[in-house]
C-alpha cells in the first residue's frame, strides 16, 4: 500500500470543502485524517461528510494530534498568523491559504519558525502547481525564451454588502488581498523564472461604492524588467484569460487562467496546445506536491517558494499603505 501524508484541515468553510473533495477523491499520496473548527458540531458534521474519523472543536486539539503530518489552514486570512504559529510550533507542516499573511513581518517570523522546526511552510497558490503551467515553464526554459510582459486580471462582480468578508475592512477584505494575490503571484513566479527582479509597481485603487473602506478594484503596472499589467476587482467582471509574451512567443492561458488547464502557445509561428488531463478541481496538484515532499523528508518547496510569497506580500502591503489602505494589512 502506498504511504500517504496525513492531512488535517483547520477552518471548515467553502474553500476547505473544495480542498477536502480533491484530497479524499483525487489525491494519490495524501489522506484526510482530522478536521478542526471552533464549533465542535460543525467539525463533526464536516468529518462525517468526508468519512474522516477525527474532528475537533479546537485548533489546539488538532495541533496535539500526533497522527497529523500537515495542516491546511483555510480560515480567513486575518486569522492565519496565530494558527500557522500554533501548527508550526507543534512540528506540523503547513499549507496556508492565500494570502498567507497580509504583511511581511508575519511572513518573515513564520518562515523563520518553520525553518527552526524543520518543516514546510507554503502558501496555497494552487495555480502555479497545475501540470499545464509547469509544462509551460519547462517550454520557456527549454527554448531559452526571453519573456517581456504579462497581462492578467481576476475580477467578478459582487453586490456591495459591508458585512460580506470581501467588503469588510475589519476582515482584511478588498480586491488586492482577495484576488489580486493570484496575478501578483503569477507575475512574481515568471520574474523568478526569468531571473528578473520584481520592481515597484504603479498602483491605482478605486471604489465603485463611496461607502467602501476597501479597494474594490486594483491595477498594478510594472514598467521595468518583465512588464506587467495586472488587475483585480470584487465589483467588476474582468477578462479571464492571461497573456504572456516574449521574443517570437505568446502564451494564452484560457478561461479562468488561475486554474490553468489549457494553454495555447505560439512560438516562431507554430502553435502548440498544452492541455494535460486533469481530474479534480486543482487542489489535488498542490496536495500531492506537498505530500510528496513530506514523504521524502523535505522541508522546502521549489514551486511554492518562500521568496515568492514574501515578494508578493511585500508588494501588496506597500501598495495598500501607499494607497491609504494600510489598515487592511495590519
Amino acid at each position: 500500500m502506498l504511504e500517504k501524508a496525513r492531512w488535517g484541515i483547520a477552518g471548515l468553510g467553502k474553500i476547505a470543502r473544495r480542498f477536502a473533495i480533491d484530497l479524499t477523491q483525487h489525491s494519490q499520496c495524501g489522506e484526510l485524517v482530522a478536521v478542526a473548527a471552533r464549533d465542535e458540531a460543525r467539525a463533526s458534521k464536516f468529518a462525517e461528510e468526508f468519512e474522516c474519523s477525527r474532528s475537533y472543536g479546537s485548533y489546539q486539539a488538532l495541533a496535539d494530534d500526533a497522527d497529523v503530518d500537515v495542516v491546511y489552514v483555510a480560515t480567513l486570512h486575518p486569522y492565519h498568523r496565530d494558527l500557522v504559529e500554533l501548527f508550526l510550533s507543534a512540528g506540523k507542516h503547513v499549507l496556508v491559504e492565500k494570502p498567507a499573511f497580509t504583511n511581511v513581518k508575519d511572513w518573515d517570523e513564520m518562515a523563520a519558525l518553520a525553518i527552526r522546526h524543520g518543516v514546510i511552510l507554503a502558501e496555497a497558490m494552487k495555480s502555479v502547481v497545475f501540470p499545464a503551467y509547469q509544462e509551460l515553464k519547462q517550454f520557456i526554459v527549454s527554448n531559452n525564451i526571453k519573456l517581456t510582459s504579462l497581462q492578467a486580471a481576476f475580477g467578478n462582480w459582487h453586490e456591495y454588502d459591508e458585512n460580506y468578508q470581501i467588503f469588510n475592512a475589519q476582515q482584511a477584505g478588498g480586491a488586492t488581498l482577495d484576488v489580486g494575490v493570484y496575478a501578483l503571484w503569477l507575475y512574481a513566479d515568471l520574474c523568478t523564472l526569468c531571473g528578473v527582479t520584481i520592481g515597484k509597481p504603479d498602483v491605482v485603487f478605486s471604489q465603485d461604492n463611496p461607502q467602501a473602506k476597501v479597494d474594490e478594484t486594483a491595477e498594478f503596472h510594472f514598467k521595468s524588467g518583465l512588464q506587467g499589467q495586472l488587475a483585480a476587482s470584487i465589483t467588476r467582471n474582468l477578462v479571464r484569460s492571461a497573456v504572456i509574451q516574449g521574443e517570437d512567443f505568446e502564451a494564452t492561458i484560457a478561461e479562468k487562467w488561475w486554474n490553468p488547464k489549457s494553454i495555447q502557445v505560439v512560438y516562431r509561428d507554430e502553435t502548440v496546445l498544452i492541455a494535460p488531463q486533469t481530474i479534480g478541481t486543482g487542489f489535488e496538484h498542490e496536495i500531492d506536491h506537498l505530500s510528496g515532499l513530506i514523504l521524502q523528508g523535505a522541508n522546502t518547496s521549489s514551486i511554492l517558494k518562500h521568496e515568492t510569497s514574501r515578494a508578493v506580500i511585500e508588494v501588496m502591503e506597500q501598495s495598500l499603505i501607499a494607497g491609504g489602505l494600510g489598515y487592511l494589512s495590519e
